[in-house]
């Protein structure tokens, strides 16, 4: 099933955060610190790694009618909810502003690791990244919270867009998919040499030819990497019409990281309502 958005948005985004922001520190996977309001709580805790070895810190918020419900949650896995956007904010922060905004009823995790970004986002370390999310993380945040195991998107901008297109091939081409959202935004070509090695890493999935029971969601800047790497792939993986995969595309009228927060509403609205 194929669909695609032509959407076009001129000027900045303003995004109005609401800092309820939970610290770092811990181990073990530990609750380390919990920030709680009428808008929704903030928790933080790090988790080493067993894929990679490395310490991350995660970031957790849940809106504020999750305490006096009992409904399990979509949870959205968040890539580089550290990296920076303009003074404080982080990519988390801006995130959960705008859950805050639509009342989503979801789960935000934001992981850090940016310094990790062309290690843990491109090929041959993207696999590992992947294994952490969906056979760590993820099982920890659900052992923790009320998040729905069959509802996970996984979302990321740039190299980390990338990484959500790698997510879907590896783990397709494996026959066996973690998230059923797959939100890719201003994809990089990785660590290929260029666009057609990109494109070639994708018809994996047309050689494995295995269902794909989810949505992607690629997303692009009209003055970045959207015409480039975005619409030609989402042209190809049109084509191919892998079989129970939902394909959406966007672009937007904004920077590289300005398609970012637009992109990530539009999913909120689409998926998450």
């Amino acid at each position: 099933m194929m669909h695609s958005i032509l959407r076009w948005v001129s000027g900045s985004v303003l995004v109005a955060l609401l800092l309820v922001t939970g610290g770092c520190g811990g181990g073990g996977g530990a609750a380390t610190d919990t920030t709680a309001g009428a808008t929704g709580q903030v928790t933080s805790f790090t988790l080493k790694s067993a894929e990679n070895g490395y310490v991350y810190t995660v970031q957790v918020f849940v809106p504020a009618s999750y305490a006096t419900g009992t409904a399990t949650l979509p949870a959205i896995y968040a890539t580089e909810g550290d990296a920076p956007y303009g003074g404080s904010q982080s990519r988390f922060e801006v995130f959960r502003s705008l859950m805050q905004r639509h009342g989503t009823q979801a789960i935000l995790v934001g992981i850090s690791g940016t310094e990790r970004r062309t290690v843990d986002f491109l090929l041959p370390g993207a696999q590992a990244y992947v294994n952490f999310i969906a056979r760590e993380l993820a099982p920890a945040i659900e052992r923790q919270y009320r998040a729905d195991p069959a509802r996970r998107a996984l979302s990321g901008l740039s190299h980390g867009g990338y990484l959500v297109v790698a997510a879907l091939v590896l783990e397709g081409t494996a026959g066996h998919l973690s998230f059923s959202h797959y939100l890719s935004t201003d994809s990089s070509f990785g660590a290929h040499p260029g666009v057609a090695a990109f494109l070639d890493f994708e018809k994996q999935l047309d050689t494995a030819g295995n269902p794909l029971p989810a949505t992607l969601f690629l997303a692009g800047s009209t003055v970045a990497n959207g015409p480039v790497v975005v619409a030609p792939l989402y042209a190809q993986m049109a084509s191919h019409n892998h079989p129970g995969l939902t394909l959406l595309t966007a672009q937007y009228n904004t920077t590289h990281v300005g398609s970012d927060a637009p992109a990530f509403e539009e999913a909120l609205t689409r998926f998450f309502p």
